[in-house]
């Protein structure tokens, strides 16, 4: 749901100029060359019909349009083209957003109840399997459920179809395995769920806990000691009791998590505007927080754009209108470099989907101190 009432986007190219382009290029050497990356792997869906129906019927056939909507977007074969990239960025630590599991059950017409709940995609093993696939050394070090919709039903009267369709989402820390041991080691995994959180009413009644969360590790490159942290913020901005659930989240990681005496790198989905202007206030409380966004640092004036592909990620010219997933450091950390990856049109599936609706980006920083 990362672009939840978010505004119709319009088209915008991203240039090679804003970014490292396609499969086996990497960030370059350099004093450190600690990797990081966050990459949303899009869940599939927007789950716009979801939120737009005002009435029993419209919200039994949105379930419906979802789980068709996650189908076409084929998720094993964009999970095979996001380990591409993440292959090509080479990070150490990667934090990953909208790692969905979608199942399906069937319905029982007769006492409208769902039966047991078939997995039909689960993208973290599906990214998993890609990456041991092609030749990478990866692990997940932490993983935090964000939330979980029970088997729901779903119909299209008169005639069908109907199933019930169940939905998990979640975060996550993937680490690389196959380093020196003296020279990278991960630590204190450590994940939660925000206190600040919204709940998604329905016509049919029922009301579902919508909470997001945070994943953290501890680690040490080169004798160099750090946290690195991921997240999904909430997308929706303004709730009707007029303050933002984001800027509440972000304060949250602010005081918990990223509250330590070690260098802290943030990875992740932000759902806050650094570019382009106006920015986001979530976005700008990091910055008055001393928090130093490393695309800004090392592009000044270079949109960087990250979101959002089409829907069903099958848009053949790149939409992405603004920059909403970030690299954010605090404390001696210098950054070198940093790129998009998964945003030029050689990076889709062969039937023409992009990874994600979102572009990864990669950074390489030095971790300095200790």
């Amino acid at each position: 749901m990362t672009k939840t009432l978010r505004y119709i986007a319009s088209s915008a190219v991203v240039g090679a100029c804003l970014h490292m382009a396609a499969l086996g290029q990497s960030l370059s050497n350099g004093k450190g060359d600690l990797r990081v990356m966050t990459y949303n792997a899009n869940e599939g869906t927007d789950l716009i019909e979801v939120q737009a129906a005002t009435t029993p019927g419209e919200f039994l056939a949105a379930v419906v349009q979802t789980i068709t909507q996650v189908r076409a977007t084929d998720p094993p074969a964009r999970m095979q083209a996001l380990a591409k990239q993440i292959i090509a960025a080479s990070p150490d630590l990667v934090g990953l957003q909208e790692l969905d599991q979608w199942g399906t059950a069937t319905l029982d017409l007769s006492t409208f109840n769902c039966g047991a709940a078939t997995t039909e995609f689960d993208m973290l093993q599906e990214l998993q399997d890609a990456l041991q696939a092609q030749g990478a050394h990866y692990k997940v070090e932490v993983q935090q459920q964000q939330y979980a919709f029970p088997p729901i039903p779903g119909a299209i009267f008169p005639s069908g179809p109907f199933l019930c369709v169940q939905l998990v989402d979640e975060i996550a820390i993937l680490a690389r395995t196959d380093l020196d041991s003296s020279k990278f080691q991960v630590t204190n995994p450590q994940s939660a769920q925000y206190a600040a959180a919204l709940f998604f009413p329905t016509p049919t009644g029922a009301v579902f806990p919508f909470p997001r969360a945070w994943a953290s590790v501890d680690a040490s490159f080169h004798g160099k000691s750090f946290r690195f942290i991921t997240t999904h913020l909430e997308s929706v901005d303004t709730t009707p009791f007029g303050f933002s659930i984001r800027e509440l989240q972000g304060a949250e990681l602010r005081g918990g998590p990223a509250n330590t005496t070690l260098p802290v790198i943030i990875a992740m989905d932000s759902n806050s505007q650094a570019a382009p202007l106006p920015q986001d206030p979530t976005y700008v409380d990091f910055t008055l927080a001393g928090y130093n966004d490393v695309w800004s640092q090392l592009r000044p004036g270079v949109p960087g754009l990250t979101c959002c592909q089409a829907e069903l990620d099958n848009n053949p010219v790149s939409q992405l209108y603004q920059r909403i997933d970030l690299i954010l450091t605090l404390g001696p950390v210098e950054a070198q470099n940093v790129a998009l990856f998964g945003a030029t049109p050689n990076t889709r599936t062969s039937d023409g989907l992009w990874p994600s609706d979102h572009a990864g980006v990669a950074a390489q920083l030095a971790v300095e101190g200790n």
